[in-house]
């Protein structure tokens, strides 16, 4: 039996780095729940803050993200997206780094949770973004296991064979789409048609995370079920500013990051029997895909908009390991 690899992650060294003010907060949040939390519970709490901390300073590079630009971050909906969108980069992070299992994240994630709840008591923010998340669940009886799908090439064939024999074009549209451009699904959802180049096969002015606006790259095909879906939506009086579009009650709309994500992200994910497919794993998907075949680490970081290429390497590529062996044995000692 394969023992689970754990990684030390909090080093003091790291969190002497943590911004004075983020500490502060916290410390206010473990004052307030002192009251009903017992000894091991409060080393429990605390060694999940650290990690978050430490997490979320390592992410922001330069700086830690402090307390009050989260708070700010949480005053809007495309903060709540941002939040949520950092929430699912750490919960990655837990499986793919750090060799979490299920009841673990649940434990971290519920310790995040329970502060954020802190925060909407005290008026601070609007709502929590941990309700956004889905979470890992463990039944009585079964092995706790997470799964980070990163699609093979056979499984992207069959998905595109699929697709070949129905006529649901805006669904095989927002698959490549999402494979080729690597994008976050709520960049994904917010894309409009004015910001399609069809000289370039770009997306252009696109607002990612933490406000930056970057360019999404479009791969021919996806270019081509552009044209034919906005064709389509021409021929057939299907009027709206938006890419991504979905019928609510009789009236054409902009799609919800939560349709793609539970819904058109699902039915996708039954086509190769994996149902508990995310957005996120078209992210890790193409970044793999692109990295396996011969693309620079740099360039894929770039593609995905990362300001280190050790986010890219740790978090959103997946090695082929028999071209690795392959390489290895040209240099046999």
């Amino acid at each position: 039996m394969t023992k689970r690899k754990y990684v030390r992650y909090v080093t003091k060294e790291k969190l002497e780095k943590v911004s004075d003010e983020n500490k502060i907060h916290i410390q206010k949040y473990f004052n307030y729940k002192n009251m009903n939390l017992s000894d091991s519970s409060k080393v429990s709490y605390e060694s999940d803050f650290n990690q978050w901390l430490v997490f979320i300073n390592d992410k922001f590079g330069k700086g830690s993200l402090a307390t009050e630009d989260i708070l700010r971050m949480l005053k809007d909906e495309d903060g709540i997206e941002d939040m949520v969108d950092l929430i699912e980069d750490y919960i990655a992070f837990c499986v793919t780094v750090l060799g979490n299992n299920e009841r673990r994240i649940q434990r971290r994630l519920s310790s995040i949770s329970s502060f954020f709840l802190y925060l909407l008591k005290k008026r601070r923010i609007k709502s929590n973004p941990l309700d956004y998340i889905e979470r890992p669940s463990v039944r009585a009886g079964e092995k706790p296991q997470i799964t980070q799908t990163y699609l093979t090439e056979a499984q992207v064939e069959q998905i595109r064979k699929h697709f070949k024999k129905t006529d649901d074009i805006q669904l095989e549209l927002y698959f490549e789409l999402s494979l080729s451009t690597m994008l976050r699904v709520n960049a994904i959802s917010n894309i409009k048609v004015d910001q399609i180049d069809f000289e370039t096969g770009m997306i252009t002015g696109i607002k990612e995370k933490e406000g930056y606006i970057v360019d999404g790259y479009c791969s021919d095909v996806t270019m081509k079920l552009i044209k034919k879906w906005l064709d389509y939506r021409k021929e057939n009086d299907i009027e709206s500013e938006y890419l991504f579009i979905t019928k609510y009650s009789g009236e054409w709309k902009q799609v919800s990051k939560n349709t793609l994500q539970t819904v058109w992200t699902k039915k996708i994910g039954k086509i190769i029997d994996i149902p508990e497919l995310h957005p996120h794993d078209f992210r890790h998907s193409g970044s793999s895909l692109l990295f396996n075949k011969g693309m620079s680490l740099e360039d894929v970081q770039e593609l995905l908009n990362h300001r280190s290429p050790d986010t890219t390497l740790k978090h959103y590529i997946k090695r082929d390991m028999k071209k690795l062996q392959d390489a290895k044995k040209k240099f046999e000692l």
